[in-house]
């Protein structure tokens, strides 16, 4: 048990890091640095100059390569050697999409990205080999890895529709909110985790009222996210249509006021688990997070109204939105039977 213990950590660890990468990813504006799935260019490895991307007289390509050639992207049929003219027969236009254009930075930041989500696959495909063998201890164990790998296949293939529609704003909120509930699921595979190695008989009691809040602090927390997705789109088109920085602010419409005030909500959420699960020694530390990440998620939101919208300071608003919603998750757990944390080092 102890391994599967290990890779789930390893797992969740991977799931933040995707989400880190991803918001890199936005904040750089390098979601298209990549313009095909799962390559990159037609490229296993992605190319680090513009010239490995041209046509060129003498030049080997391979079947599935790209190059740029009148503003437009080109995907080679058949592996073949360049003639002295570019000849239509040997090419197929790209036409998922129209954007044809090469910045090395923006394609080895995507492609980190793409890595790390393949990086999430693998480990996530060790976790069932392990949950496998431990099906007949609690079949819970090989039913939540299954279903994680799923979602994470299911978000691959999300991240191949948002490159095939040019970022299209509606793919980037469903790939969030399918990032909440691998969260979800892999909080609960480690709750069963924890329940067998500590043999936790019993649950902690607690109120009906103090679940429903922190059922209610979940799915706050999931609408804050997916308000949060709105606004920052709002936010590129903005930056794209020229706004000065310190105008963004004025341009809001009511989805960020939405958003401004959910977050009164969180905290009233927050303070009422706080007052009533500070004396149980197993919600102390999770408790101590939760108020932590509030405090400073407010303060990197204040930053980023009043401040003109700094870049480093939206992934790590994202981030800390996140980290909050797996510890509501968290301290939902911590109440139901037989998953309790208790004495886990």
């Amino acid at each position: 048990m102890k391994g599967l213990k290990n890779i789930s950590w390893i797992v969740l660890i991977n799931i933040f890091l995707v989400i880190i990468a991803g918001s890199i990813v936005r904040m750089t504006g390098s979601g298209m640095g990549c313009p095909d799935w799962p390559k990159c260019f037609g490229h296993l490895i992605p190319p680090t100059m513009e010239s490995e991307l041209a046509y060129s007289a003498g030049k080997e390509f391979s079947k599935g390569q790209m190059v740029i050639e009148e503003k437009a992207l080109w995907v080679a049929n058949e592996k073949f050697v360049a003639s002295e003219s570019f000849d239509l027969k040997d090419w197929t236009k790209y036409t998922k999409h129209s954007y044809a254009k090469f910045n090395a930075l923006h394609t080895w930041i995507e492609y980190i990205n793409r890595l790390f989500g393949a990086l999430l696959g693998f480990f996530a495909l060790i976790m069932i080999v392990l949950a496998a063998r431990k099906r007949k201890v609690n079949s819970w164990l090989l039913i939540l890895s299954i279903l994680q790998l799923f979602f994470i296949l299911f978000q691959a293939w999300l991240g191949k529709l948002t490159v095939d529609t040019n970022l299209n704003p509606y793919m980037i909120t469903y790939h969030m909110m399918g990032v909440t509930v691998m969260i979800i699921i892999q909080l609960a595979l480690l709750s069963h985790i924890y329940r067998e190695i500590n043999g936790a008989d019993s649950k902690i009691k607690t109120s009906f009222l103090t679940k429903i809040v922190s059922v209610g602090a979940i799915v706050l927390m999931f609408v804050q996210i997916v308000l949060g997705t709105q606004v920052r789109q709002q936010t590129d088109v903005m930056f794209k249509s020229g706004t000065p920085r310190e105008l963004i602010p004025k341009g809001f419409d009511w989805v960020f006021f939405v958003h401004r005030s959910f977050s009164l909500l969180i905290v009233f959420s927050l303070a009422y688990l706080f007052f009533k699960l500070k004396s149980v020694s197993e919600f102390k530390r999770p408790l101590g997070y939760l108020i932590s990440f509030t405090l400073t998620e407010i303060l990197f939101g204040i930053i980023l109204y009043y401040f003109e919208m700094p870049a480093f300071a939206q992934p790590t608003h994202l981030l800390l939105s996140l980290l909050l919603y797996a510890f509501f998750v968290e301290i939902y757990l911590r109440q139901l039977p037989k998953t309790s944390y208790l004495n886990s080092n």
